[in-house]
């Protein structure tokens, strides 16, 4: 698709805001969807297009993090690789699967969140041992992988859910994790959608330059107001983005 100058620079500033939210929470993804279909983009190739801005955006966010030194490679690793398997399978049900029932379910459970986040502060600002098995947490993030892989929007809400119940990171370390649990598993659903041929490259680009700008400043921002800062932006970002799907849905 060709776009004007005025309507390209929206792009890059949708990637902006869109790189600062996923790095501090998730919901980024809803921002972008709904945008790139308004102009006229398939809803499809939208999904794939936007897999370029997050895969660019999130090393940008991962190395940001990593500065600060909040990144801890040796447990993000891991749960990378398995929600990589996961977003395989996912990947290639976004191709044929009607999105209406996935909408509700997935708004009924950031609900929930929502309503965790503000009322069990501590379950988010401090680190636990890990609540769940191996196997246990083998699964919780295989399933979310599949759903990362499927839509990616809201991903990052179940991703910080699994880190903080299941491994028991606090919201800042487990925003570092995600980042790179993300960024790889995004490189393989690209690759997918690209050989499906649902992948604008020039918007995803352009949307990818302001997400990795949207991505440094939300890590520093993270790294400097702390987990408190964190878990009410993201009980608001939660909150909307429930309500949106709702709509959607309906």
């Amino acid at each position: 698709m060709v776009f004007s100058p005025v309507v390209l620079t929206g792009i890059f500033f949708v990637g902006v805001v869109s790189g600062f939210f996923n790095t501090i929470g998730g919901g980024g993804s809803l921002l972008v969807l709904p945008f790139l279909s308004f102009l006229g983009m398939d809803v499809a190739v939208a999904n794939g297009t936007n897999r370029l801005a997050i895969v660019l955006q999130s090393i940008a966010g991962a190395e940001a993090y990593r500065k600060k030194g909040v990144l801890c490679f040796r447990t993000a690793l891991p749960l990378a690789g398995i929600t990589t398997l996961g977003s395989i399978l996912g990947t290639f049900l976004a191709i044929t699967i009607d999105r209406q029932y996935l909408n509700l379910s997935v708004a009924v459970f950031i609900s929930l969140m929502a309503v965790l986040l503000v009322f069990k502060p501590e379950m988010w600002e401090k680190q636990h041992e890990a609540r769940l098995s191996k196997t246990g947490i083998f699964f919780v993030f295989f399933f979310i992988g599949i759903y990362g892989g499927f839509i990616q929007a809201g991903v990052g809400f179940f991703l910080t859910w699994g880190l903080a119940l299941a491994v028991g990171v606090d919201l800042l370390r487990g925003n570092a994790i995600k980042m790179v649990i993300v960024g790889l598993y995004n490189v393989i659903s690209l690759a997918i959608f690209y050989r499906n041929g649902m992948v604008d490259i020039p918007v995803g680009l352009i949307m990818a330059g302001g997400s990795m700008v949207g991505a440094v400043i939300g890590a520093r921002f993270a790294v400097a107001k702390g987990n408190t800062w964190i878990r009410w932006i993201l009980a608001a970002v939660v909150i909307i983005s429930a309500v949106k799907m709702v709509f959607d849905a309906v």
